[in-house]
């Protein structure tokens, strides 16, 4: 797979809100999806409801090593404090850990169905044999038997997602970011986060966005930065790029005043 070779053009950019846009943007294309030109509509990298979510199983991102791609951005995303990939199902985060993926985990409700035909010891009719042979070998599986019946049962979830994940693994470990998911479990949901763990009212976003400019009382940042300011002749407060610089009028008086230009600069 050929090198990904990225050519900014344009206004100048520094800072870390630089940093900040480019990972929002593409863990935003790995959460929603990516736009191809063979795949009609795009694709989804991860299907199914949210906190459910499960690679996908398309041979054309398999082939093309998409995950072990998805793998390093959710790496390099979190090692530069960017946005995580949040939703997926922890069947999923399991297997990716070393643990093993359950039936209810499979998105495709048919492929569900006729695996589930493999479990108990009721005998097969011929119609289900038939269904459970055409999923073995469109998998490059034997056909089923008396004797291999619970092995092909454990060996058709495996094969689920087996190849997905161990890609996704791989891209982890290229970031050099494995160690530290291995050896403190209590990051990983801070790297794999439940999506409704994520969601933001108006009021934290409110919030999150006067922290991220000009905190009341505080002449840092929460972030642990410092900011630059500059006092300017003008009726509202501006920056320059990524709020790498914050330019405020001097005609300020109270803070509630000042909250009100900042908000509707936001739109709010």
């Amino acid at each position: 797979m050929s090198v990904v070779c990225l050519h900014f053009s344009g206004d100048p950019a520094i800072g870390d809100g630089v940093t900040r846009h480019f990972f929002a943007t593409i863990m935003s294309k790995l959460q929603a999806g990516f736009e191809m030109k063979f795949v009609p509509g795009g694709t989804l990298l991860f299907e199914g409801e949210q906190d459910h979510l499960i690679p996908s199983t398309s041979q054309l991102l398999l082939e093309s090593d998409f995950f072990v791609v998805a793998g390093r951005m959710i790496g390099h995303s979190f090692l530069h404090d960017g946005p995580c990939l949040g939703g997926l199902s922890p069947a999923i985060l399991h297997v990716l850990f070393e643990a093993t993926i359950a039936i209810k985990d499979c998105v495709d409700l048919d492929i569900r169905e006729t695996i589930k035909l493999l479990e108990g010891t009721a005998e097969l009719s011929s119609e289900e044999k038939n269904l459970i042979n055409e999923l073995a070998l469109s998998w490059d599986l034997p056909l089923v038997t008396c004797d291999n019946r619970r092995w092909l049962f454990d060996k058709l979830i495996s094969m689920l997602t087996s190849r997905q994940v161990k890609q996704l693994r791989r891209g982890l470990k290229e970031t050099l970011i494995w160690p530290l998911l291995t050896e403190r479990k209590d990051t990983i949901p801070l790297l794999f986060p439940r999506a409704s763990d994520l969601q933001c009212t108006p009021r934290v976003s409110d919030l999150m966005l006067l922290t991220q400019i000009l905190p009341p009382n505080s002449q840092e940042l929460d972030i642990g930065h410092d900011l630059d300011v500059t006092v300017v002749e003008s009726n509202l407060p501006s920056s320059s790029t990524c709020f790498h610089q914050l330019k405020l009028p001097g005609h300020y008086k109270e803070y509630c005043t000042f909250e009100r230009d900042i908000l509707a600069l936001f739109g709010h």
